[in-house]
């Protein structure tokens, strides 16, 4: 067997390319891990800054500082977030068909128009509207919290205190509203209606995961936690909502 000193050399230089760029490799991943370790800490100084301010201004439940948060881009994808939606219905109503019911309950057109939802327009909304679920009603009662475990308690806490699993230092978002505050408590039932419904500054707009009724049932479910659970005195029965 005879050796062949050309292709020898071609080997050898291949060889060496191939190593060094995997040595290359290995730099820019080092280097991009450093740039995204340095971001991170960078973020993380600035919430821990901004922590003592937005603790204070979002305790008191001011909507005009949640809508100026849900205005910054970076913040926003909680309302509007850039992926389908699970409860969305894939495929909309062909054209031209009539709505004879909803298997969602009996559904109220769109609340608000425009992309962030103002302190006025709830205030007139929940002006208009009345609860048609009496508050010792058991049954939605049981239904409303099913809703708010589900949908309300990872911000909001078991309690409605602010304190949910996943809002804290390091978290995001870094704090909420804590529902059992007076300001809360004196807002009417259906300006909470409108906030499940609609949303309000970065919480989305709970609507289309839960019919009419259930909205409702939610609403009753935080009144009797403001109450610290105590059952509600007993009230005449509702009048039914009429068919929309």
């Amino acid at each position: 067997m005879t050796f062949n000193a050309g292709r020898g050399r071609g080997i050898a230089k291949l060889a060496f390319r191939v190593l060094g760029r995997l040595a290359r490799g290995r730099e820019n991943d080092r280097a991009a891990n450093s740039i995204r370790v340095a971001h991170a800490h960078a973020r993380a100084r600035v919430a821990h800054a901004l922590a003592p301010a937005l603790l204070v201004l979002a305790s008191t439940g001011c909507t005009q500082f949640e809508n100026a948060m849900a205005s910054i881009p970076v913040f926003s994808f909680l309302r509007d977030a850039p992926f389908f939606d699970p409860y969305e219905s894939p495929r909309p109503a062909p054209p031209n068909s009539v709505p004879f019911s909803s298997p969602a309950g009996d559904v109220p057109g769109p609340i608000f128009s425009g992309p962030l939802v103002t302190d006025v327009a709830l205030t007139a909304f929940g002006a208009t509207v009345q609860n048609p679920l009496a508050a010792n009603d058991t049954a939605a009662l049981s239904r409303g919290k099913v809703m708010y475990d589900r949908h309300c308690m990872v911000c909001h806490g078991p309690q409605a205190s602010g304190g949910g699993p996943i809002v804290g230092p390091g978290k995001f978002p870094p704090l909420v509203p804590n529902l059992m505050l007076p300001q809360t408590v004196n807002r009417s039932d259906g300006y909470l209606y409108g906030v499940i419904a609609a949303g309000r500054g970065l919480m989305p707009a709970y609507g289309p995961r839960m019919n009419h009724l259930e909205r409702w049932a939610t609403v009753n479910y935080l009144r009797q936690l403001q109450r610290g659970g105590a059952p509600a005195a007993p009230t005449a029965a509702p009048v039914q909502p009429a068919a929309r």
